[in-house]
């Protein structure tokens, strides 16, 4: 590892309190496929499951390739970002980092993607598993905060965030699917002022409600992936959702639409709920 990847640090447990104002970046990867696959995998009657392995191996090798990802995508940078595993969730994985810029966000959502490939063609290749993601940002100490847990076996805390931003994270989780990364409107906001930006493609798959998000109106569903790399999908994944069939069909979405897109989000809240419209980009400048 060089001296630079060394400098991107995956914890399994985040007990560090980071305290001040900060813009931090989460980052969810999903077993698609795990139900059945435990179900079928499970009915050989071994004292250890058969599917354990492949878990464990998911849990272990993904948060790893990651950091090499992430080491690759920013090779030309001084300094590389601090990803710690904040939450294992079933099948799902939650990484998290604080976010310096703008550009760093386009290298993180770069690299969870080519993570995810990369780690299917390695790992899952002959099975019927897949991986989906999803990626938003939290602002700190306001509207979320950090909240340290005591340990009920030790001294020690655990470091746990919510918020309102939180909880969005894991509604939005809801539009991914195969080969894809969700992403919140406020994280494409920060996308799109990246001096990166062109290294990302989006497709925006219309709107639909989320329990306690927006006052009831239906959020956009954006995706985002590399420029360079084509969505992945199987043909029975085409075949079965609306939303991989219309992001396979329909090009990707200009700057200038979802922009508008953003905007007119935006006024709304602001209009119609008293929300004031505060970007993202403004918390990394403060």
């Amino acid at each position: 590892m060089t001296s630079a990847a060394a400098q991107c640090i995956i914890r399994r447990k985040s007990t560090r309190r980071w305290g001040g104002e900060m813009l931090r970046l989460f980052m969810s990867a999903d077993v698609a496929g795990s139900t059945s696959f435990k179900a079928q995998a499970d009915l050989g009657g071994m004292a250890e499951p058969a599917w354990l392995s492949v878990f464990r191996s998911f849990f272990t090798n993904f948060p790893i390739m990651l950091m090499g990802q992430t080491a690759a995508e920013m090779a030309d940078e001084d300094s590389l970002p601090e990803i710690g595993v904040w939450k294992a969730l079933g099948d799902e994985l939650i990484l998290t980092c604080p976010l310096h810029s703008a550009e760093e966000a386009t290298h993180l959502v770069r690299a969870l993607y080519l993570s995810m490939a990369n780690y299917e063609k390695q790992y899952l290749g002959e099975l019927p598993l897949r991986l989906k993601a999803t990626a938003w940002v939290a602002q700190f100490p306001a509207p979320n905060i950090e909240i340290e847990i005591p340990e009920l076996s030790g001294d020690g805390q655990i470091l746990d965030f919510i918020g309102p931003s939180i909880d969005l994270g894991f509604r939005i989780s809801k539009f991914s699917r195969p080969s894809t990364v969700a992403l919140s409107l406020d994280l494409v906001e920060l996308l799109l002022s990246s001096r990166k930006t062109d290294q990302l493609s989006f497709s925006i798959l219309g709107r639909e409600g989320l329990k306690g998000v927006h006052f009831g109106r239906p959020y956009p569903v954006i995706w985002g992936r590399p420029e360079e790399v084509p969505y992945n999908f199987m043909p029975w994944e085409v075949e079965d959702c609306p939303l991989t069939r219309k992001a396979l069909t329909e090009p990707p979405a200009n700057r200038k639409e979802i922009r508008k897109l953003i905007d007119d989000t935006r006024l709304y809240l602001a209009k119609m709920h008293g929300v004031p419209a505060r970007p993202v980009l403004a918390a990394l400048k403060d």
